[in-house]
């Protein structure tokens, strides 16, 4: 009977115990658990790693990005990113963090354009070189391939422990920037070691070809576009080469627009004034334009009525005239006695017992 029993109690412990499937989704559980977000969950307030008119953008834990037509000032916008870090403040840009290391890695330039980011940094700011590569590491990775990229950013960053890290050139850490597989799978790897490192994660990416498209290309564009918690685009004045840096979505406040452009010697300087400028000057040709396109309009009317006058013996009535204009252009009743009206105020027509007949002048040039 013993014995019995003693079988009978293993069987029933060996029943008693759980799966591995019960074991996985208890796991999971429990990992699901420590993501919940209740009334009670304490929350560290975002560290903005930069600021501009105390508007916070490129959080640290989160994954950021900067666009932008080819060639039109995103990197010479990240130099003035980096010379506030560097040296606390540019322009009207202040570090939101003292004395960051910033990784920088350049997957589009060669060397000589890469190692500008570095030599423009110290001129602008005027810090000590040692400083500014004890703090600023910057790497030309342009002929590395795209299958090593995301495991050398890992190595580079455990070496350094960067509080930031720019991609300039995401798309090239992908086969193609249309795969939505790759897409999804690189964008969870870039904000998992933003969050797991708690650093900002900037990545640079350019927008579609068409001139009134600011989408960023392909599905790695939308991927990136979801789950930024700021997204700054590059605007280049042609007119004027003044580079415009604006926040087209932001998860919270939106950053206020600043602009920068190059002085006669290749210097980048602020160029806020110099946009406000151009601003008053394009309105101002706005204005003109439309001014010269309504008077345009008016002295067609006008050429038409003398002529339907001259055509009708110079003199007819107001009411044919008005009916002549009406069919003419396509304008109301109102609009065409508007017009009469203001021709007999300026004396260019003249009007005698509900006649209308030109005034010797117009009638000559008709």
């Amino acid at each position: 009977m013993m014995g019995n029993n003693t079988d009978k109690e293993i069987v029933e412990q060996a029943i008693a115990q759980p799966t591995n499937q019960e074991l996985k989704r208890q796991e999971r559980l429990e990992a699901l658990t420590k993501m919940r977000v209740a009334s009670t969950t304490e929350v560290e307030p975002e560290t903005p790693t930069l600021t501009v008119d105390e508007v916070g953008l490129f959080s640290l834990g989160d994954i950021h990005g900067l666009k932008g037509k080819q060639k039109c000032g995103k990197t010479s916008a990240l130099k003035v990113c980096l010379a506030a870090w560097m040296n606390g403040s540019q322009f009207r840009l202040v570090s939101g963090v003292e004395s960051p290391r910033v990784l920088y890695l350049d997957t589009e330039q060669k060397q000589s354009d890469v190692k500008l980011i570095v030599t423009d940094v110290i001129q602008m700011t005027g810090l000590d070189a040692t400083y500014v590569d004890d703090h600023l590491q910057v790497y030309a990775l342009r002929r590395r391939d795209f299958n090593l990229l995301l495991d050398d950013m890992r190595l580079l960053i455990d070496d350094f422990q960067p509080q930031v890290v720019v991609v300039d050139g995401i798309v090239e850490f992908v086969a193609s920037f249309n795969d939505e597989s790759m897409a999804k799978q690189l964008i969870h790897e870039l904000l998992c070691i933003g969050e797991d490192k708690q650093l900002a994660m900037v990545c640079v990416l350019h927008t579609n070809k068409a001139d009134d498209d600011h989408n960023m290309r392909g599905h790695l564009g939308t991927m990136l576009a979801q789950k930024a918690g700021t997204v700054l685009e590059c605007r280049k004045n042609r007119d004027s080469s003044v580079i415009t840096v604006t926040c087209s979505d932001a998860r919270h406040a939106e950053m206020p627009d600043w602009s920068i452009m190059f002085d006669r010697d290749g210097h980048i300087i602020n160029a806020d004034e110099q946009r406000r400028l151009d601003e008053e000057q394009r309105r101002a040709d706005l204005q003109k334009q439309r001014q010269e396109a309504t008077e345009k309009k008016q002295k067609e009317r006008l050429d038409y009525a003398l002529l339907a006058i001259r055509d009708n013996g110079c003199v007819i009535s107001r009411k044919k005239l008005t009916e002549i204009l009406m069919k003419k252009f396509g304008l109301t009743r109102q609009t065409v006695s508007s017009h009469i009206s203001g021709w007999l105020k300026e004396q260019l027509l003249f009007e005698s017992d509900g006649n209308i007949h030109a005034s010797p002048d117009m009638a000559l040039a008709f």
